[in-house]
């Protein structure tokens, strides 16, 4: 019985260790989704919010590295009903009965690669981020045919980091648990019998 106990400990460990490296793996996709630019195209993204915040501001903001986020387009109107707002290219749609507001983005360009987000504008010192964050990033080595789907895309989201992780700790798994029961070697605990000698 301790033998079995220590096989599965060894075992069980091992596969421990390597669930948690799947989970850590994946915690970065939760707060954050990888979208295609398409250079020419449009992009709109739906923004969730709970009632509570439905005569509030909304804004949308590029994320940059140092500094404050940059506020792209903001509403200035608390209706009930429709409250829009255009900044260049930006468009933001906010309908407070839907409890969720729409971002455009028309005619994307190669600059316009990064991290945005959906912000509830209670006032610039204590904005609430509204998850997921969106990282647009170039849609290199997309096939011609995928690529011109539509005219008005509105994304291809690609959760590399989150998918890519969980796939490559998934085949690590496999290859090790594979090689462990093809490699003949006896599992720990696990007790071998000789041939007497007489």
């Amino acid at each position: 019985m301790a033998s079995a106990w220590l096989e599965w400990t060894g075992r069980g460990s091992r596969l421990l260790l390597l669930l948690l490296l799947l989970w850590v793996s994946g915690l970065r996709g939760e707060d954050e989704e990888q979208m295609c630019l398409l250079e020419g195209s449009n992009l709109t993204i739906s923004c969730l919010y709970t009632r509570q915040y439905a005569s509030s501001l909304k804004a949308w903001q590029r994320v940059r590295s140092r500094g404050p986020p940059e506020t792209l387009v903001r509403t200035d109107t608390r209706n009930a009903d429709l409250n829009m707002a255009q900044a260049g290219r930006y468009l933001l749609e906010d309908d407070p009965t839907e409890v969720m507001f729409r971002v455009t983005v028309r005619e994307l360009q190669r600059q316009d690669v990064g991290l945005y987000q959906c912000v509830i504008d209670l006032s610039p010192q204590t904005p609430v981020v509204l998850p997921p964050r969106i990282r647009l990033v170039p849609c290199e080595g997309l096939p011609p045919a995928l690529a011109l789907s539509e005219l008005q895309v509105m994304a291809i989201v690609l959760t590399c980091g989150f998918v890519l992780n969980k796939g490559l700790v998934f085949s690590v798994l496999f290859v090790l648990l594979r090689k462990a029961r093809t490699s003949g070697e006896p599992n720990p605990g696990e007790q071998q019998s000789h041939p007497s000698r007489s």
